[in-house]
């Protein structure tokens, strides 16, 4: 599992980093119930106007999008939204499973 993880790690983590005013970023990974949960919290607000909101979330997709094709690759799923976090911000996650990870660049 570790090529795959390494990616979406750094893929993420390469979001926040671009998006977050602040100069810290959140990383947690889980490895439960057969799946790798990676999960990313950044400080950057969800935008009132919801003409920004969209620009913000199209731009966000665009970074993501090699996140986007290994997740699916892996047979996994991902995605991103407003924090549940005090403060607020937005959390990026990606769950990989085992198999799919594990097949990830030979598949």
């Amino acid at each position: 599992m570790t090529d795959a993880a390494v990616q979406v790690v750094s893929e993420l983590a390469a979001c926040a980093c671009s998006f977050t005013p602040a100069a810290e970023v959140y990383v947690s990974l889980r490895y439960r119930d057969g799946d790798l949960r990676v999960i990313l919290y950044d400080g950057h607000p969800r935008h009132l106007n919801p003409r920004l909101a969209a620009l913000c979330e199209s731009r966000r997709r665009a970074a993501l999008r090699v996140l986007s094709c290994v997740v699916k690759s892996c047979c996994g799923d991902w995605g991103f939204g407003e924090t549940r976090e005090p403060g607020g911000g937005t959390r990026m996650w990606a769950v990989l499973p085992r198999e799919g990870a594990r097949s990830y660049l030979y598949g």
